[in-house]
């Protein structure tokens, strides 16, 4: 289990912790701690003399996110591996239900679960499920559902020979990183899905997302769409999903713009449909019409 960590003093000791009160006790945990400034290394210290399950890996330098998952998903050793946000959290039958998944279905190459949305003191808001049923999820439908760009989930689990074929995370990508992963998974293996929510994904002010801004979102999301949908290699089956992934996207980011428009955001705005011209529309004439409105 893999949890990469940056300036996570407040939260990485319950997030470990969480890991350990599984009931799958056959485990290691990976924190590969980017350069923190805070007392993130002295408090997993203290969780690594509590139980020797847990090891930390510090960098030198910082290295960013992407760069620092993929240092902690390659220190693994174990068959199955997953990578948990610092400030993230486990349900105690996670693992076990993951592991028995895998073990069962060998064609399967990874699983995710719905998640409970907490806020800073860990209080649940809501459920997010992607998926009406628990169940093995076609490549297909995976990879339109990530291509959505809505946010699978956190948490997953995926056998760590997947994540070696795949190539890991895209060390140059930004805040989409995970949809990237996912959409890559999606085109080689069927997802395996749980609508119980077994992992919980903190949303506050010091969430790693929130860092960055609506622009470099949108640009980033354009190019991990761009370069899934213009790979030549792509099935056509995955392909028969991009014009209603984009038509999706391009509703989604109008309307974060329209909200920035009334908060008299104009800068923001301008940059985000500069980048949607730039992107070309890709062909679709109603989302240009909607682009022209807002403009």
């Amino acid at each position: 289990m893999c949890i990469p960590s940056y300036n996570a003093a407040r939260t990485i000791s319950e997030t470990i912790q969480s890991v350990l009160d599984s009931t799958y006790a056959d485990l290691e945990i990976i924190v590969n701690d980017d350069a923190s400034t805070d007392e993130t290394p002295v408090v997993v210290a203290a969780c690594c003399d509590a139980d020797a399950r847990v090891r930390l890996y510090r960098n030198e330098s910082n290295v960013g996110p992407a760069r620092n998952w993929n240092r902690a998903l390659k220190r693994a050793t174990g068959e199955f591996v997953g990578l948990l946000n610092h400030d993230d959290l486990y349900g105690p039958f996670w693992l076990a239900r993951a592991v028995h998944v895998l073990d069962k279905h060998p064609h399967i190459g990874w699983v995710m679960s719905a998640y409970r949305v907490i806020d800073g003191a860990g209080r649940s808001d809501h459920v997010t499920v992607r998926f009406p049923q628990t169940g093995e999820v076609s490549r297909s439908e995976a990879f339109r559902r990530v291509a959505l760009l809505d946010g699978l989930g956190v948490g997953y689990i995926a056998r760590r020979a997947v994540l070696e074929q795949v190539g890991y995370y895209d060390a140059d990508a930004g805040p989409s990183a995970d949809n990237d992963l996912f959409l890559r998974l999606a085109v080689r293996y069927p997802l395996y899905y749980t609508t119980f929510p077994h992992v919980a994904w903190r949303q506050y002010a010091g969430n790693l997302t929130r860092r960055w801004g609506l622009v470099e979102q949108v640009a980033d999301c354009l190019r991990i769409l761009r370069q899934a949908f213009d790979d030549e290699a792509l099935p056509e089956e995955l392909r028969a999903h991009e014009r209603s992934c984009y038509t999706y996207y391009y509703q989604k980011v109008l309307d974060r713009a329209r909200e920035r428009l009334e908060q008299g955001d104009l800068d923001t705005v301008r940059q985000v449909i500069l980048l949607l011209h730039t992107d070309g529309y890709r062909g679709w004439e109603k989302v240009v019409e909607k682009v022209d409105h807002v403009l």
